[in-house]
């Protein structure tokens, strides 16, 4: 990619997926900006030939800078985490922590909130400190994975949309125990971020929810999405669900922590999350582990560095997390 900055800017492009921009000297973060803006719509159609971009070594030194390179990109308005029931701390109006799931659990590829209507178009990621084992925000080539998926499983997700049923409590003292624990159930005012019910039904409107609240002010959420989606500007078909991430199975927790969840959540008014297809047929074990083998057959790791950004097209383009050892803070933000 040539740049039409001065030869005080340089940068050069390698790789496919993810498409690497790499900076070949420092200089002040208003540079970066200008360069962001002069070459908008070069890197746009990058992103739309790649699906993931990453920019290495360029002067992005903060969660302040992290939010001000998006805004410059352009590729659409921030939006909140509204409806995604992955644990994640909020750092400012616009940007989160990554999941904050256990460091041990490895979280297959999937599209950010692919479960809902109001899903975001792009998917952003800053590396504020880099893992040193392991820690991987993987990533998928949505496009490859459509194709690679076997026939009979294509033509038995194409039939028909899938429901997708959660499950959030207000307040409640095991609730509260299971996340000191291992965070990993989150209460439907960390859902909604509110605490007025009818807000939370105003959301649910918004996006095409169904709900009901349940006993002790939990509230129970329906939504039915295609499992596949073709790209708005490509046209391009793309594997775009999470049933393999709403659905329970040892390979996806682990034998011990699914035999714990299966205790924990006898109560089916508490089950976290389920997904079936909409005429309520349940998706088999068998289905769930073939797309898995897909999705792993096709993830690809990359190391992180200090300071990196990861821009994932949201469609084209899958994530996940590897497990990692010691410290490891990585921000994500989203846009429509």
């Amino acid at each position: 990619m040539e740049s039409n900055m001065t030869s005080e800017f340089s940068v050069k492009t390698s790789g496919l997926f993810p498409k690497m921009i790499v900076a070949n000297r420092q200089y002040p973060f208003e540079i970066f900006l200008n360069y962001l803006t002069a070459n908008k719509s070069t890197l746009q159609a990058l992103l739309l030939k790649h699906g993931a971009l990453l920019f290495r070594n360029f002067p992005v030194k903060h969660c302040d800078h992290f939010a001000e390179m998006i805004q410059t990109l352009g590729l659409g308005s921030f939006v909140n985490y509204i409806g995604g029931d992955s644990p994640r701390d909020k750092v400012n109006q616009h940007v989160y922590t990554s999941t904050e799931a256990p460091p041990s659990f490895q979280i297959p590829l999937h599209q950010e909130l692919s479960f809902v209507k109001n899903h975001p178009r792009h998917i952003y990621f800053y590396c504020e400190v880099a893992p040193k084992v392991g820690g991987e925000t993987t990533i998928g080539d949505a496009r490859q994975i459509f194709q690679a998926m076997p026939e009979k499983t294509l033509q038995k997700f194409q039939k028909q949309d899938l429901t997708y049923t959660s499950r959030y409590y207000y307040q409640s003292m095991i609730m509260k125990m299971l996340n000191r624990w291992q965070r990993s159930h989150k209460s439907w005012t960390e859902v909604f971020e509110t605490t007025e019910k009818a807000e939370v039904e105003r959301k649910c409107l918004d996006n095409e929810f169904t709900w009901q609240w349940l006993k002790q002010d939990w509230v129970e959420i329906k939504q039915n999405r295609p499992a596949l989606q073709t790209h708005p500007l490509t046209g391009e078909t793309v594997w775009f669900n999470q049933v393999h991430l709403y659905n329970f199975t040892p390979r996806l927790l682990g034998l011990k922590n699914y035999l714990g969840a299966k205790l924990f959540y006898i109560k089916k008014s508490m089950r976290l999350h389920e997904a079936t297809f909409a005429n309520g047929e349940p998706i088999t074990k068998k289905n769930l582990y073939l797309i898995m083998d897909v999705l792993h057959n096709h993830t690809v790791h990359f190391a992180w560095h200090k300071n990196d950004v990861l821009v994932l097209d949201n469609i084209l383009a899958m994530h996940g997390r590897a497990p990692f050892i010691g410290p490891r803070r990585i921000l994500t933000a989203m846009t429509s």
